[in-house]
């Protein structure tokens, strides 16, 4: 079967990985994002939240697409904080239009929603599968979780063939150092090169989070696209979870110079909760898939790719 992609956030950290991974794997690939590359025939420049762009994108990618992987969004949790009605306008009407816009020009398209696992809020029980109730405790968190009930909605109401993830925490190489694990990786990389003090300023070292690698990631978006049921949901995640802590002792445990920890309290959280780990037992028995990364490469990875960019920065 001949599948086509459309893919929103394609420049993000995920999409760019996704559109590469889809690619390889003989997909056709047409890609937005707010800053599109120029004169690139697979590239649409699209605001998923305003409403004649994302109409043109639709009529741009044309009745061919076969999936539309959803990934546009405001993530970053203190981002959405700070401006809560930017995060609903990209996170939720955002997907309400694109969906709309989907119905109408490819409506047989089959519509992969990226949610997140921080709708699940504080665990009443770990791991926490599917079924876990939803009690989201931020302004990120609370856009998705409409956005994902929407969603499910659009399915029961027999309107779009949708598929709905909820992704745990993921990192790897190009992943941007506001999200916990690369800052420290780039914190580590300046220094050991002489750019900054050895000092690596953290928050919250107790809270334990499901960390999977983002090449398992986007394989668990295709896994979904193609054999998940329409309407289901489904959990992506690694199944353990490591304590912030313990990540950044397996980074400092292969830096190449001695830092001291100081704890900053800018990076602390409002809300922070404890433990998340979660189940991928249904997204499992459904597709096979199973995560294949393990974290210490993970932490290796982030490294090597913060190493490469301070290097290649030098040479610029």
């Amino acid at each position: 079967m001949n599948r086509t992609a459309l893919i929103t956030g394609a420049g993000g950290f995920v999409g760019h990985i996704l559109r590469q991974y889809l690619a390889d794997q003989g997909w056709t690939v047409r890609c937005c994002d707010v800053h599109a590359p120029a004169d690139d025939p697979d590239w649409f420049t699209c605001d998923v939240s305003d409403p004649p762009i994302v109409d043109a994108l639709l009529e741009w990618a044309g009745r061919e697409v076969t999936h539309v992987f959803h990934l546009a969004a405001i993530t970053f949790v203190p981002e959405s904080g700070r401006d809560p009605h930017r995060a609903f306008d990209v996170n939720l009407q955002g997907t309400v239009l694109l969906t709309d816009a989907v119905r109408r020009h490819a409506p047989e398209a089959r519509f992969v929603f990226i949610g997140s696992a921080e709708i699940y809020g504080p665990p009443r029980t770990l791991p926490m599968d599917e079924q876990h109730p939803l009690n989201p405790t931020n302004p990120y968190a609370i856009s998705k979780a409409a956005a994902d009930l929407y969603c499910g909605y659009l399915h029961a109401a027999g309107l779009l063939d949708v598929v709905r993830v909820r992704p745990f925490n993921h990192s790897g190489p190009g992943q941007s150092d506001a999200f916990v694990l690369s800052s420290f990786a780039h914190q580590i990389a300046r220094i050991e090169v002489g750019k900054e003090p050895p000092v690596l300023r953290v928050g919250n070292l107790d809270a334990r989070r499901d960390f999977s690698h983002v090449s398992d990631v986007v394989r668990a978006y295709e896994a979904v696209a193609i054999e998940g049921q329409s309407g289901e949901v489904y959990n992506v995640c690694s199944g353990c979870a490591v304590s912030i802590r313990e990540a950044l002792a397996g980074l400092l445990n292969v830096a190449g110079a001695s830092i001291r920890v100081e704890h900053d309290p800018t990076r602390m959280r409002p809300v922070d909760i404890p433990e998340m780990r979660g189940s991928h037992e249904k997204l499992s028995a459904r597709t096979g898939w199973t995560p294949k990364i393990p974290f210490d490469a993970l932490l290796c990875d982030l490294i090597g790719y913060w190493r490469l960019s301070e290097h290649s920065k030098d040479e610029g």
